[in-house]
Parts: C-alpha cells; sequence; structure tokens
C-alpha cells in the first residue's frame, strides 16, 4: 500500500500552520498557493483538508490527463516535476480529490516532502491533525 498523509477533520482547527510550512520548506517563502495541502475554512469551526493520498482512492487521474509527463511517481510518491508543468489545468480538473491546483502557471500538490521523507505539515501539525500511514 501507498504511504500518504491521513487527515482527522474534526481534530483541524483551521491555524494553517501545515500550509506555511509545506511551502516554506519547498520554495522558501510562506505562500498557501504554493502549499501541497490546503485549508479551506467553510464555517466558524469547519475547515476542508485537501491533500493528494498517493494513489489511495484514486487512480492516478492526474498521472494520466497530464499530457506532457510533469507529474510522475517515483517509490509510491506521486510528484509533479515543475521544470515540465505548462500549467494546462488537466490534473486539477482530473483529480477527484481536489489535491491540485495551480499557482502562478504551475500545478501544485503533496510529494510528501520526498527530498527528506519527514512531510512538515504532519511535524508541525500541534492538533495531530495529520499523520502518516501506509
Amino acid at each position: 500500500m501507498a504511504k500518504y498523509i491521513k487527515i482527522y477533520p474534526e481534530r483541524c482547527t483551521g491555524c494553517r500552520e501545515c500550509e506555511q510550512v509545506c511551502s516554506l520548506f519547498h520554495w522558501k517563502v510562506v505562500n498557501p498557493y504554493r502549499a501541497g495541502i490546503r485549508i479551506e475554512r467553510k464555517g466558524v469551526v469547519e475547515h476542508f483538508q485537501y491533500i493528494c493520498n498517493h494513489g489511495v482512492n484514486c487512480n492516478f487521474e492526474c498521472m494520466e490527463a497530464c499530457k506532457f509527463g510533469a507529474i510522475k511517481k517515483e517509490n509510491g510518491i506521486v510528484f509533479i516535476d515543475h521544470n515540465t508543468c505548462t500549467g494546462c489545468g488537466a490534473c486539477t480538473r482530473a483529480c477527484p480529490n481536489q489535491a491540485v491546483w495551480l499557482f502562478d502557471g504551475k500545478a501544485y500538490k503533496c510529494d510528501l516532502c520526498m527530498e527528506d521523507g519527514n512531510p512538515k505539515c504532519v511535524e508541525v501539525c500541534s492538533q495531530k491533525a495529520l499523520e502518516v500511514v501506509e
């Protein structure tokens, strides 16, 4: 089974620290639009979390939709090659989990912090709303 981040929505307070640490780790800037996880406020205490599940409960629709080969899978981790991504948006429309989005002409999604293997969003979540599972 694939490694992915399990979300416990009832624990999420909507602090959005996960978005901040993700964009900071990957892009050296605090910008939630460049994060691989997205938190959307739906009410006073209700928040929706969007994050790629790396093939759990999906059929890699984003990879199939990408005609430029920018979405790749390596060691069970699905990631976007930003050098190849054209920002066409086919992956965003294909993802059944709304876990891929466009910002500034590029697609973004979770890559489980594959550079060091420890998802920063899970490390920073004080409410334990995120957990790495296999």
